[in-house]
């Protein structure tokens, strides 16, 4: 056990539902590889606040890692639905659907990202190959341009 985990597990037994301990402690066993107690501590802070983004996106980046892509995909579309102009959840369900093979959805997300973050080389660059694997050669040089 890390310092910071036991921090945070000291400082949830004083404050039971603090969204940013949290967080925090989900974060740490994330970067521990351990996805699936992470993913547990994420639906806990979802528990207490249904209506926490953060908590929804933090889960499915966790469930990314843990290849469950089409959960993955659901947990960015409940943080996107509280946060509509959440840029970072609709980049990775893009990346999302871009591994399962969803690419015209996937191209839908990158446009979104663009549109709340137009300066995001990433999602240009994204939206671009995903471009070329649908064969929008022309769309696909304009993107990464």
């Amino acid at each position: 056990m890390t310092k910071v985990e036991q921090v945070c597990r000291e400082l949830l037994h004083t404050y039971p539902q603090s969204l940013t301990v949290l967080n925090v402690l989900g974060a740490v066993l994330a970067g521990q590889g351990r996805l699936q107690e992470a993913v547990q501590v994420f639906d806990k802070a979802i528990q207490l606040k249904p209506d926490y983004a953060q908590a929804y996106y933090n889960r499915g980046n966790v469930l990314t890692d843990l290849g469950q892509l089409e959960t993955a995909v659901d947990s960015y579309d409940q943080a996107i639905e509280l946060q509509p102009d959440f840029a970072e959840a609709y980049y990775n369900r893009g990346n999302a659907l871009t591994n399962l093979g969803q690419l015209e959805a996937a191209v839908d997300n990158y446009d979104q990202v663009i549109e709340f973050q137009p300066d995001c080389a990433e999602a240009y660059s994204n939206r671009g190959n995903v471009l070329k694997e649908l064969g929008q050669l022309e769309a696909a040089v304009d993107s990464c341009n």
